[in-house]
């Protein structure tokens, strides 16, 4: 079995390259994934030449991956994940975050299971791109969330798979980390989203250009906020280590 015969439920094809492009070609050790719905990004560890992988999802009966180096467990994240302190030298959480109703106790608890100087890896759909900044301030809702203002009776009755709940502000994300003891240090995207007007293309390089100069001039710490990823990504994936 492959990737591809495991479908994936992130809805777009270019997050798992994108995620595995920044993990690089880390040495070998314990690996968490979670949310891991079909075990299609796993399956993709695997192939990589990574073993020794623990998957955690609310649904069990939605896991198809079946191998002796993949550990299954059903786990609902509201509660304490099952593994002791420092037991993964990497965590991944590919699109998890906004679907949680206490996103950012389960990042405390993704860094309290991951090892003194190991990587956490987190992707959620951002909300500083250009184009989020401006659905927010004509229409209040930011990509990938707009049933959450529309139909929000919808998304009441949707399972956690389907249902963005909670928007992820950077700096508040990143806040919660260094709390945790982890430190961000790359920033990257699944893929950036450019205009196909050449009008709107040039509203949004002015738009790049001013937000830029107002970092500067602000004296904001350069985490990759002001770098193409972060304001023209989908969603943002962020790298982390955690303090040793």
């Amino acid at each position: 079995m492959s990737a591809n015969d495991i479908p994936a439920l992130v809805g777009d094809a270019h997050h798992y390259p994108a995620v595995l492009q920044l993990f690089g070609n880390a040495p070998p050790g314990r690996i968490l994934d979670v949310p891991a719905g079909h075990g299609a990004f796993a399956q993709m560890l695997l192939e990589a030449g990574y073993g020794d992988v623990h998957c955690l999802d609310l649904y069990g009966d939605q896991f198809m991956l079946r191998d002796p180096r993949v550990e299954f467990r059903q786990h609902d994240v509201s509660n304490s994940l099952p593994y002791a302190d420092g037991f993964f030298d990497y965590a991944f959480s590919i699109e998890g975050l906004e679907h949680f109703d206490s996103p950012f106790t389960f990042v405390k608890e993704l860094c309290r299971v991951v090892r003194p100087g190991g990587r956490l890896y987190i992707t959620t759909p951002n909300t500083l791109s250009i184009d989020a900044r401006l659905k927010y301030l004509v229409s209040g809702y930011y990509p990938r969330f707009r049933p959450l203002a529309k139909e929000p009776q919808t998304v009441v009755g949707q399972s956690a798979v389907h249902a963005h709940v909670s928007p992820i502000y950077y700096w508040q994300l990143n806040h919660f980390l260094l709390r945790a003891g982890a430190r961000i240090t790359r920033v990257s995207t699944n893929l950036c989203l450019y205009k196909p007007s050449a009008v709107k293309r040039l509203l949004e390089r002015f738009l790049a250009h001013v937000i830029r100069g107002n970092l500067r001039r602000r004296g904001f710490a350069d985490q990759g906020v002001a770098s193409e990823a972060m304001l023209y990504g989908d969603c943002v994936i962020v790298e982390a280590v955690k303090a040793g």
